[in-house]
């Protein structure tokens, strides 16, 4: 029996997989009579899915092509839009050593994308290009979208091959869920907890558990492309059952838990651990009284009562009194508070709160005002700034621009040819970024995005110097006392406080300057439409901040700027409580609304629900580990040791004559070695003690690390002044240039250095442990090896583990270059007609011929490995 040639679809669906078994199917003819739903899901591969996460719409034969490889490169899968993520699920199963070096994120993959982190959708169709918004009527014939996301990077899919019917319904679906208009429609409020044992509540559908041992589920429905999905926000609030209670103990490798602040109990052990005086915790703002952006308990002076701040409360922007952030052991006091009201009659009630502030002052010193409105760039001049960097970092053609121009404006451009737009439309990628590699300095200059660092950081240095230097009490005054404030007050606890430095102190940090203190996370990031201008990246303005800080100081701090870059896309991952609220108020009244039982959301802070213990690793930062390491040494011979290396350290008082300090040492160490035969057989005088030096730990962290500065009072080492010159301050580019793998250094940058500082603390800590085997009589039975808190280490037997063995970039470890590492399998395409088109044609200027295939790729070559 002799069949007709097969078509694109049985190509694709000649080698699938069904579980962990491969099932080989012949092409079979277009007319054998199978149906058309029945060929399209049958066989297919699902996305990996969570517990309340259902799938809403999916089309196959979809292409994925990989960032800026201008529309040549790309794998075949199906497209998938849960009431989470848009997930791309290759045709094949990539080999198991890919799937190890696939980011290790259980929430999400490579190819999934969050509804919440896209920021824009464009639609690319046979002679125009628009973006795509929610209510918009979309074109019939949509051959290929562009998501944009909100960590600048790019996905880009091809329908040319998918039935119409659903390319436009996966079209419609992820428009309208990518920009939801309540936040009870975020995926956050159907996200179903884990039990207190690892499990998860019943799900409505068949439950697959992915493997033994693991937390990964997945609901698989029966009819996915049947599946009908309303969101009404009461059925949102219905979804999430009340887990059990959650037991007390960490939920990260830190000793700890972060506190959420909103029992009294976490603000006075706040109190205590800071060792402020003359305070208290108020709650008179229960119920949200007085303000509905405070929290429930905040720290105000103890010679304030709540009948007071019950007066003051309204003339106040939003009620918000003058709250405490913070106290430096001299006691001085960090303070916010907002400006008065413009209808207010009562001036002076800005003074008798200002007069109480410095009551409590140890000195009675009045306290010194910093108003941020004037000091720091405004919300409007952040996002403007922003809007630049993307430009800089996610390129686009001017013809592109033009085009856009034409779709949206209706502009009308004489000098623009169709085929012109065409051709230089399908070459935006990395031509146009090295087109734009001659004035990335002064378009990085234009932008002022490392200017508002600069500008916030000199405002947090201006602070903190008061505080440890003059002992002042410092008050930060803003409008509304939400944004900047939160960055001002934040960076400055960085720099005096080491505990913020820690893991544990940055997460409580943020918990309670920036969650609890009533930052607009929803209107700031953007999580649900329209934003009414009300979107600026303030966060991410803080977070390369304190980039800025790690850069100078590279041992203070005890996570990585891998820690910040995740837990900025965790910001847009729509699945964590932290970020998805304004205030105290809107989580609690969300929380009640529609349930009998306050609805549970999940923290940011749990890190076992993204990542295992062992890529929690990458978090730690080896230096600081190896740091405090030297801190916690009880060896009375290595205490010695340091003692006597820091008596004999010469401080340069006595001129310029080496040899004076050589002799004297020799001495010294004469006298050390035998002091009693030296004071008995010798009548000269005993040596005079070598003069203290000026300051007897000079601070190295005052104005930079190379800094010879000779401040008196900068004899504190946990603090840390940066210095805040242009060349001190350098563009995140580990952070806003990840996903462009043709700038990634294949085998350098810092993952490389980060690499061999792993491997060097871990040998430290690997020969400590054999020191301290062989001094014990009886040595535990063990291989000499204990688990280490670095993440790229050595085996028990000395060799280098496998995964320092992996080609790393300077992206590591967001971005793999190779196609093939995200799930691509070159060989697939072997003989296909899609091999034709992945050596280098592309599908813009194809046309359809035969059984709806491009007339060029009706031929049998063979695809180019």
């Amino acid at each position: 029996m002799s069949f007709s040639k097969g078509t694109f679809k049985s190509y694709l669906n000649s080698s699938t997989f069904v579980g962990d078994k491969k099932k080989f199917d012949s092409p079979g003819p277009p007319d054998s009579g199978i149906d058309e739903d029945e060929e399209e899901s049958g066989g297919s591969r699902h996305p990996e899915m969570l517990e309340g996460e259902i799938i809403i719409g999916q089309a196959h034969n979809v292409l994925r092509f990989d960032a800026f490889s201008g529309l040549n490169k790309g794998i075949s899968g199906s497209l998938y839009c849960t009431n989470f993520k848009v997930s791309f699920v290759s045709a094949n199963k990539p080999p198991t050593n890919l799937i190890e070096l696939d980011r290790r994120n259980q929430l999400f993959k490579e190819n999934d994308i969050p509804l919440t982190c896209i920021e824009s959708i464009w639609q690319v169709s046979s002679s125009r290009r628009r973006q795509l918004q929610a209510g918009v009527s979309l074109s019939s014939a949509v051959k290929m979208i562009e998501i944009r996301c909100k960590n600048f990077k790019v996905h880009t899919f091809s329908f040319k091959f998918t039935p119409k019917s659903q390319t436009r319904s996966i079209m419609n679906t992820i428009v309208y869920h990518a920009f939801p208009t309540n936040a009870q429609l975020l995926f956050a409020f159907a996200f179903k907890l884990p039990n207190s044992n690892g499990s998860f509540p019943q799900s409505n559908g068949p439950v697959d558990k992915k493997g033994p041992g693991t937390n990964k589920w997945k609901v698989i429905p029966q009819k996915p492309i049947q599946q009908k999905y309303t969101p009404l926000p009461d059925k949102i609030t219905r979804v999430p059952a009340t887990p059990p209670p959650v037991p007390e103990k960490p939920v990260i490798g830190r000793p700890g838990k972060t506190p959420q602040y909103r029992k009294c109990a976490d603000w006075e052990y706040e109190l205590k651990r800071t060792g402020a005086r003359n305070l208290r915790v108020s709650m008179i703002n229960q119920d949200f009284r007085i303000s509905e952006s405070l929290p429930e308990y905040f720290v105000v002076p103890s010679v304030c009562s709540d009948g007071e701040l019950n007066r003051a409360a309204p003339h106040f922007e939003d009620g918000r009194v003058p709250f405490w952030s913070w106290s430096h052991s001299n006691g001085s006091m960090l303070m916010r508070m907002t400006t008065l009201r413009p209808d207010t009659v009562h001036l002076d009630m800005e003074d008798n709160m200002l007069e109480s502030i410095t009551l409590i002052h140890p000195s009675k010193v009045q306290p010194q005002i910093l108003d941020l409105n004037k000091l720091c760039p405004s919300i409007r001049e952040i996002q403007s700034s922003y809007v630049k960097i993307q430009e800089m970092c996610i390129p686009v053609t001017t013809a592109s621009k033009c085009l856009s121009n034409h779709v949206l404006y209706g502009l009308d451009c004489q000098d623009c040819e169709s085929a012109m737009l065409w051709a230089l439309m399908r070459i935006e990628t990395l031509k146009d970024f090295w087109a734009s590699d001659e004035r990335w300095l002064s378009s990085l200059d234009s932008s002022k995005w490392i200017h508002n660092i600069s500008m916030c950081l000199n405002v947090a240095v201006s602070a903190a110097t008061a505080m440890y230097q003059d002992e002042t009490t410092v008050v930060l005054k803003e409008v509304s006392g939400r944004d900047l404030s939160c960055v001002v007050s934040s960076l400055v606890q960085m720099m005096l406080d080491p505990f913020s430095r820690s893991q544990l102190g940055f997460q409580s940090l943020i918990q309670r300057e920036w969650v609890i203190a009533g930052h607009p996370f929803l209107d700031r990031c953007g999580h649900i439409t329209p934003s009414n201008g009300e979107e600026a990246p303030v966060f991410l303005l803080f977070l390369d901040c304190v980039h800025q800080l790690m850069e100078q100081f590279p041992s203070a701090f005890e996570f990585t700027d891998t820690y910040l870059m995740t837990l900025w896309d965790s910001m847009f991952s729509g699945i964590f409580g932290t970020f998805v609220f304004n205030s105290e108020k809107q989580r609690v009244r969300t929380c009640r609304q529609g349930a009998s039982t306050p609805i549970k959301l999940a923290t940011v802070w749990a890190w076992t629900l993204q990542y295992s213990k062992n890529d929690q690793n990458l978090f730690n930062n080896p230096l600081y580990i190896l740091r405090q390491s030297q801190k916690r040494g009880n060896n009375p011979a290595e205490l010695a040791l340091r003692q006597l290396v820091k008596d004999m350290q010469p401080d340069f008082t006595l001129g310029c004559n080496m040899g004076v300090y050589r002799s004297m040492a020799r001495q010294r160490a004469q006298m050390m070695k035998n002091p009693l035969r030296s004071g008995r057989r010798t009548k000269k005088p005993p040596l005079p003690p070598i003069p203290p030096p000026p300051h007897a730990y000079p601070n190295p962290n005052v104005n930079g690390a190379n800094s010879t500065s000779s401040n008196a009072n900068a004899s504190d080492p946990n603090i840390l002044i940066p210095s805040l010159t242009g060349p001190f301050l350098q563009f995140w580019t580990a952070c806003y240039l990840r996903w462009i793998p043709s700038v990634h250094i294949v085998g350098g940058g810092a993952p490389m250095l980060y690499k061999q500082q792993c491997e060097l603390v871990d040998e430290i800590q690997h020969l400590k442990l054999k020191l301290r085997n062989l001094k014990l009589k009886s040595p535990p039975k063990t291989n000499g090896y204990e688990e280490s808190n670095v993440y790229f280490t050595r085996s028990p037997e000395g060799a280098i583990s496998k995964k320092n063995q992996q080609l790393l970039t300077s992206a590591f470890p967001y971005s793999i270059s190779d196609l093939s590492f995200i799930g691509g399998d070159r060989r697939s395409f072997l003989g296909t007609p899609l091999a034709r088109f992945l050596r280098g044609q592309s599908l813009l200027d194809t046309e359809v011929g035969g059984a709806g295939l491009p007339t060029s790729v009706m031929e049998t070559d063979e695809v180019e490995l």
